[in-house]
């Protein structure tokens, strides 16, 4: 029963009691109108004893009238609350102020529940009081729903005070109603001093800016989001994001916002830290004496230094393939195409076109960044400028070349004054005794005897010279081969690392097609070895020509029945008389001497072996090596 109700319900029991000090009604009827009531309804007297109650009363407690009257100290009323029903009761009927108390009263059944108990005085005429009427509501219901809301309020404000963030709600003009525990602990305040000063812990730089958004905000009925300094407990200023939202009524209005405060001081400052170290390493990458590149696991580029740019005079997205020379492309391609599928880091020697068109030698260095799965996420290139230094290097082969070709010149001039003296000495006694034999056997008669001798001196002058002849052909043989057991596949690999820069720099093409599980062969390492070098050597110097197609050089081994078989394959220009290319001073070239392949030739006839050369059906030559292989 509401309160409204109820102080009606006993304004009308008072009135139907007496109007004016004078009943209006029989006695019976008063009694019955009270029976009436559905509500628990007694009446005292004016000195507070219980008179008479309605049916209500009498089932709810399950007493006599009689024992009602006897209700203070009965267990009528729960123990707890009698005392203090009683001091109240006694005070109104005293003072004349009426009875308003909740208590706890027994049911029938034993159950305490809990009442409103409101008693009004009934005055006469002259105001003295007559009765007491006195209403009982049944509030349990209520009690028990306020003692969850309560519980349930206890419980969100736990809920709220443990949520790892600073809390607190505003009204729509922006007074502060309530913070949580963890921002008044952060703050160092109280509720109170919150709320009447919320801006003391704004640092004094960012009141206004704190100020103006939230009446922006508020206006437009829009989210806050902001980064502002707070003071915390002790005295420093830190960092806080807060994210305000505005609850809105039906029709649209603010009545509330909610704001949750994070401290993000630290990760600030980490993000400075990054910050201040990109700069940094973008300083390095800038400075390096260097040029950087990043680019895509498929190989497009994503970024370059600044001395790419200002080298190329192109900015990145106008950098392309065309800054490469175009004799260096294909070599390119075909390293980047095997780079892409092994993930395997790769180097190059390459020609990039300055911004005034000059071509300058690069040595590049690229390595891929992998996943934990091991796929490629992109590639880091380190490009070095190594022109000036592939000049003195070239310079000073080519002062090699012509230093060896002076000693080569030396060599033979000393060769050709020891030939000389040598034979000169035989060849003269030779002729001599030719002429003497003349003039014995002229006579007449013939001096036989004497032609006889002479003759047996130029036999003996000729073997002189033979033997002098056999001594200079042993300076052009190697000396005698010292053999064993020899992997030629390993000799091949060695070969083609020592020759490596030099195939790179003319830009030629190596490509292998070495049979696994070859036999061994007895074989001088060193021999072998020089005899590949000279006629891979050879091969690319055959193509230094070449630009109509792709330097490519191949090189090849097989067993071939007893034999162990070598080949090396170029597509260079060629010879037309294959039958005088292995013989002794035969050469193309200007500054030859004509030895290196019929050198070559000795030392596979050492061995056992045997070389020749083929021509190509399309373009350049084959040489072919044997050597038997040991049973």
């Amino acid at each position: 029963m509401a309160a409204g109700e109820t102080n009606q319900l006993l304004h009308d029991v008072r009135t139907a009691a007496d109007v004016n000090g004078h009943p209006v009604q029989p006695e019976l009827t008063f009694r019955q109108m009270v029976e009436g009531i559905s509500a628990p309804v007694a009446v005292l007297t004016s000195d507070g004893a219980v008179e008479f109650v309605n049916r209500q009363v009498l089932d709810y407690f399950g007493k006599t009238l009689e024992e009602l009257k006897a209700w203070s100290s009965t267990d009528a009323v729960h123990p707890e609350d009698r005392a203090a029903a009683v001091a109240v009761w006694t005070r109104s009927v005293e003072t004349g102020q009426p009875y308003d108390i909740e208590l706890r009263q027994r049911r029938a059944d034993g159950v305490y529940r809990w009442f409103h108990v409101q008693g009004l005085p009934v005055r006469d005429a002259e105001g003295h009081i007559i009765r007491w009427c006195v209403l009982q509501t049944d509030i349990e219901d209520r009690k028990r729903a306020e003692a969850a809301q309560r519980e349930s309020e206890r419980e969100l404000r736990q809920l709220v005070d443990n949520v790892p963030g600073m809390i607190a709600v505003a009204n729509a003009e922006g007074h502060s109603e309530y913070v949580n525990k963890r921002a008044i602990d952060y703050l160092d305040t109280t509720i109170k001093g919150f709320r009447a000063r919320p801006m003391d812990t704004v640092h004094p730089e960012d009141q206004e800016l704190l100020r103006n958004e939230w009446l922006r905000c508020n206006a437009l009925g829009q989210p806050l989001d902001l980064v502002h300094r707070v003071r915390r407990f002790d005295g420093v200023y830190r960092w806080v994001h807060v994210r305000g939202e505005p609850l809105v009524d039906d029709q649209g209005r603010i009545v509330r916002w909610y704001y949750v405060f994070t401290d993000i001081d630290d990760q600030r400052r980490a993000e400075q830290a990054l910050r201040e170290s990109e700069q940094h390493l973008r300083l390095v990458v800038e400075t390096i004496p260097a040029q950087v590149a990043r680019s895509t696991a498929q190989g497009r580029l994503e970024y370059v230094n600044r001395r790419v740019v200002d080298y190329l005079g192109k900015e990145l997205g106008e950098i392309g393939i065309r800054a490469l020379h175009p004799d260096d492309r294909h070599a390119r391609g075909l390293k980047w195409r095997h780079a892409w599928k092994t993930g395997e880091p790769w180097e190059d020697t390459f020609r990039l076109r300055r911004a005034d068109g000059e071509y300058r030698w690069f040595y590049g260095r690229f390595e891929p960044v992998l996943d934990p799965g091991g796929r490629v996420v992109c590639w880091y290139s380190v490009s070095i400028d190594i022109n000036d230094t592939r000049e003195m290097e070239e310079i000073l082969r080519s002062t090699r070349r012509k230093l060896s070709a002076v000693m080569q010149i030396a060599t033979v001039a000393e060769l050709s004054a020891s030939i000389a003296h040598e034979v000169n000495q035989p060849l003269a006694s030779v002729v001599a005794n030719a002429h003497a034999a003349q003039t014995w056997l002229s006579r007449d008669p013939p001096n036989l005897e004497r032609a006889q001798a002479t003759l047996e001196r130029i036999v003996r002058d000729g073997h002189s010279a033979a033997e002098v002849v056999s001594r200079i052909r042993a300076l052009f043989r190697e000396a005698a081969p010292v053999k064993a057991l020899v992997d030629m596949n390993q000799i091949v690999a060695e070969v083609l690392r020592v020759l490596s820069d030099e195939l790179r720099d003319h830009n030629i093409i190596v490509e292998t097609d070495l049979e696994a599980d070859l036999p061994m062969v007895e074989a001088d390492h060193v021999h072998i070895q020089q005899t590949l070098i000279n006629l891979v050597h050879n091969a690319a110097e055959a193509m230094h020509g070449v630009t109509d197609r792709a330097k490519a050089l191949s090189v090849r081994s097989q067993r071939h029945g007893d034999e162990l078989l070598i080949q090396v394959r170029d597509r260079g220009v060629g010879i037309k008389d294959l039958t005088v290319i292995l013989d002794p001073f035969f050469t193309t070239k200007e500054s030859g001497m004509g030895m290196g392949l019929a050198i070559c030739r000795s030392i596979v006839e050492a061995h056992g072996g045997r070389i020749w050369a083929t021509a190509n059906q399309g373009a350049g030559m084959t040489f072919t090596v044997t050597l038997p292989v040991l049973r």
